[in-house]
């Protein structure tokens, strides 16, 4: 699949599992197993492919991965940074990034808040 995202030269959001016990794993250990086990000869599909340092460039550097995290109110955010990274591609949004600036919220969601003192 990632290969065809690729050779489609479409935009992908790169989302990783960030709890370990459900398969998931670090930034680190999944560029190290992009670098072992991504061909280095060009698949049928995509004659273009430059080998496991294009992938790397194009999974991990274009956009920082999202983490999927698990836990409730973590998991609104992976999903709102999904959401978000979806409309930022979109042909409305993609000339207007000014509108979404602010990021996105979910309907009846509280907003922002800050501790009024120092946190110990």
């Amino acid at each position: 699949e990632l290969y065809a995202a690729l050779a489609s030269n479409r935009p992908f959001i790169s989302i990783f599992e960030a709890d370990e016990a459900k398969g998931g794993a670090s930034i680190a250990t999944l560029k190290a197993d992009c670098r072992e086990k991504c061909v280095e000869t060009a698949p049928p599909g995509y004659p273009s492919y430059g080998g496991p340092a294009e992938m790397l460039a194009r999974v991990f550097e274009e956009a920082k991965p999202i983490a999927w995290v698990r836990l409730n109110a973590f998991q609104l955010e992976s999903l709102k940074a999904i959401a978000l990274r979806m409309l930022l591609r979109s042909p409305y949004y993609a000339s207007r990034p000014g509108e979404l600036a602010a990021g996105v919220m979910v309907s009846g969601e509280t907003g922002p808040f800050a501790f009024s003192g120092p946190v110990t």
